[in-house]
């Protein structure tokens, strides 16, 4: 991680800074165990073992084009019009080879006939009459064929471990016969939202109530990263629900606990999580917003205690929850990179923590520019749409003016 200016790490008796909250999160976590999974399944995995082609690739001689197979030195000594004894397609075999003055039309990807060395693409070509056809040009050796093992030699390493499996791999395990692939495990994530206020997206909301965000915006986020989410629904503020709800979550790999960790009468979810034996490591970050943040544990489960604002959701969760299930996955590039972004708007801020704000970034002329979303609160999800970057201002700065330069944390 990036050291940035003085002061946005820094902590405070009553809580703790961004460093060192993130420290003891990330110390505070352990790789994956591996598991084996069919290769189609394994999109998102990080790749725990070396993988080795079993074959050449391409296997033969192929022809990347359409268009005729002929003996480059007949082109060369000045021969144009050739005979043309057959034809092959993808898939099959050349039966016989060419001589002199012959060629074989041949269609993409299909085997170089024996005799041949080079491919003319058709649009070089005119066919004069039945049987016969033109070659416009000089040919070399060699042209629009694709030789046997030019991308990969069998034996050879194609992947290697700690690679991340997108669709790119997914190909390459197909292309060497490796069905069955040893993949760090995805982990395992209980979301529950908490509040009795809070209803689901799918009711109109009657006089107090509020629809949840936070639940569907945290299983989409740990989703997107490759993990295997339930969502536990809505607990409300009442303890032997939320402790039924809790010994729930406690069961997983990862526990999300969205609200109740503030300093409300009703914000149970601290009191809930000593009681069924969880380590408390701290229970308050010099940010805003996301003051209340909670981290815990108990056996092999790592908790988070969300305050319960969306935009404390969705801040904290890039910021703390993210490299740490990343690197539970066992991707190597957990650790979030902060980059200096000049500000396209002023800034203002108060008070003695680091404010963590939504924007969007650009790139205009080879400079890095960022916009700092104006949001009305850390309830205001809304406006975060079409946030891709979070900006940093540390409390040793009132304000940045239009121009001057902030750390961002690029989201994409």
């Amino acid at each position: 991680m990036v050291r940035m200016n003085n002061g946005i790490f820094a902590g405070g008796a009553d809580m703790v800074g961004v460093e060192h909250a993130l420290k003891t999160i990330l110390d505070s976590t352990t790789v994956m165990q591996n598991e084996t999974l069919p290769f189609r399944s394994a999109s998102g995995c990080t790749l725990a073992e070396e993988v080795y082609a079993d074959i050449d690739i391409p296997p033969f001689n192929k022809s990347a084009m359409d268009g005729y197979a002929i003996r480059s030195r007949d082109s060369l000594e000045g021969t144009t019009d050739f005979t043309v004894t057959g034809i092959c397609a993808a898939g099959s075999i050349p039966e016989i080879g060419i001589g002199p003055g012959e060629c074989m039309k041949i269609m993409t990807g299909a085997p170089i006939p024996e005799g041949a060395d080079a491919v003319v693409m058709i649009e070089k070509t005119k066919l004069l009459s039945q049987g016969r056809v033109r070659i416009n040009g000089p040919v070399v050796v060699g042209q629009n064929i694709c030789k046997r093992g030019e991308d990969i030699g069998q034996g050879e390493c194609v992947l290697r471990s700690g690679s991340v499996v997108t669709a790119p791999e997914i190909a390459v395990f197909a292309s060497v016969g490796k069905t069955e692939v040893l993949v760090v495990k995805r982990p395992s994530i209980a979301v529950l939202s908490t509040g009795s206020e809070i209803i689901e997206p799918e009711q109109k909301p009657p006089n107090g109530a509020i629809r949840n965000s936070n639940g569907p915006m945290l299983s989409s986020l740990a989703e997107k990263l490759g993990c295997r989410v339930e969502y536990l629904g809505i607990g409300r503020d009442d303890m032997d629900e939320l402790r039924t709800l809790v010994e729930r979550g406690l069961d997983k790999d990862v526990f999300l606990v969205s609200g109740g960790v503030s300093m409300g009468d009703y914000d149970l979810i601290p009191e809930i999580l000593k009681e069924e034996g969880a380590d408390i490591f701290f229970h308050k970050v010099r940010i805003k917003p996301g003051k209340p943040l909670l981290f815990a544990r108990r056996g092999a489960c790592s908790i988070f205690g969300i305050p319960g604002n969306p935009v404390s959701n969705f801040t904290t969760f890039h910021m703390f929850i993210k490299p740490a299930l990343l690197k539970m996955m066992g991707r190597k590039d957990y650790m979030p990179i902060f980059l200096h972004a000049s500000i396209e708007e002023d800034v203002h801020r108060k008070g003695p923590r680091t404010y963590i704000m939504p924007g969007r970034y650009r790139v205009q002329e080879g400079v890095l520019m960022v916009r700092p979303f104006k949001l009305n609160g850390s309830a205001d999800i809304v406006g975060c749409n079409g946030c891709n970057a979070l900006v940093l201002i540390d409390r040793s700065r009132n304000s940045i003016r239009q121009g001057e330069t902030a750390e961002v944390m690029l989201l994409s």
